[in-house]
């Protein structure tokens, strides 16, 4: 029989060999993305852990060629929802559109590093903003819009093409209408959703710029309050990262619910719009309207070229579509 004391000493040195094997494991996994690696794909659905978000005045959420599963889940095969449809009088109970998991995957990982991207520079000053008091300088601006550049959709169901060149303009990209809506397959019934080819609007922003790794985000008709303030720091990060990129909203309009300013409210519209701005650190909403001057439209005279409301009117009226950032 061993003795006591040699008993003691196999035992210590068996801990410390488990404990140095552990050590040692932790240290490899870590490495190399022990987080990542243990992540489910994205076909399973389940977002995958992003990787640290970059500092302030960088492409914090990624750019259009990074090759994360943002640059990529807009070119996917999603399912068939239009721009278009029966002239419905409510959209109450409607869901948000079936998104692929692709899609659900990639929005989850952009929108931690958004969170990331805004608490960062909330707390310790953005040094990229040309910010001239000290509260601006201690914080991301209350409000800030990108360039103006709306345009007049061409035919009545160009609203998609005219918003997709509208918001490469803001990003020193010249695409005209026809070519957008060539790329986006636009039919006389407009431009889909989502589609057997992916997600239009995305993927075509994506394809023609690299600033920015479009992605889409669903919304039921009646979205939660945690959906509109994700929208609300969503509209803040893009129009701050990397230079200032705009969002593309898909306006699901129906009678006697919220309308985009100068659009008759008895009626139901589809409409894409770009979202260029904001105020009140996201409250309001400032986006441009290509309705504004089209000749093909009785309406038009009505819209203005450059609109605000408050972003919870904006998230109903996206709501049973959604929104690009």
């Amino acid at each position: 029989m061993k003795s006591r004391q040699w008993r003691a000493w196999s035992a210590w040195a068996a801990w410390s060999a488990w404990l140095a094997r552990l050590v040692t494991v932790a240290a490899l996994g870590l490495g190399g993305g022990w987080l990542a690696g243990a992540a489910p794909s994205a076909d399973a659905g389940v977002p995958a852990s992003p990787p640290a978000a970059a500092g302030p005045g960088t492409a914090a959420l990624g750019t259009a060629g990074s090759g994360t599963g943002a640059a990529t889940a807009a070119a996917q095969p999603a399912s068939l929802v239009t721009d278009s449809g029966k002239a419905v009088t409510s959209k109450a109970g409607l869901p948000a559109p079936v998104m692929s998991a692709a899609m659900l995957s990639a929005n989850a990982e952009k929108q931690v590093k958004a969170r990331q991207f805004v608490a960062r520079t909330r707390s310790a000053g953005y040094s990229a903003m040309k910010c001239t008091t000290t509260s601006c300088r201690r914080a991301l601006p209350a409000a800030r819009d990108l360039k103006a550049t709306q345009k007049a959709q061409i035919t009545g169901y160009f609203c998609g093409p005219a918003t997709v060149s509208e918001m490469l303009a803001e990003m020193g990209k010249a695409v005209g209408q026809r070519r957008a809506a060539a790329e986006l397959g636009t039919t006389s019934g407009g431009t889909d959703w989502s589609d057997a080819r992916g997600y239009p609007v995305p993927n075509v922003l994506n394809r023609n710029q690299s600033r920015n790794s479009y992605v889409a985000v669903g919304l039921p008709w009646s979205p939660t309050t945690a959906q509109t303030r994700a929208y609300e720091n969503d509209l803040v990060t893009d129009v701050n990262h990397n230079g200032g990129v705009p969002l593309a909203g898909d306006a699901y309009e129906v009678p006697g619910g919220p309308h985009l300013v100068g659009h008759p409210v008895n009626q139901t519209i589809y409409h894409w719009f770009d979202i260029r701005g904001y105020r009140r650190s996201g409250a309001t909403t400032d986006y441009e309207d290509s309705v504004h001057g089209a000749s093909s439209i009785g309406w038009a005279a009505t819209v203005p070229a450059y609109s605000s409301l408050p972003s919870t009117t904006i998230v109903d009226i996206v709501g049973a579509r959604g929104y690009d950032w």
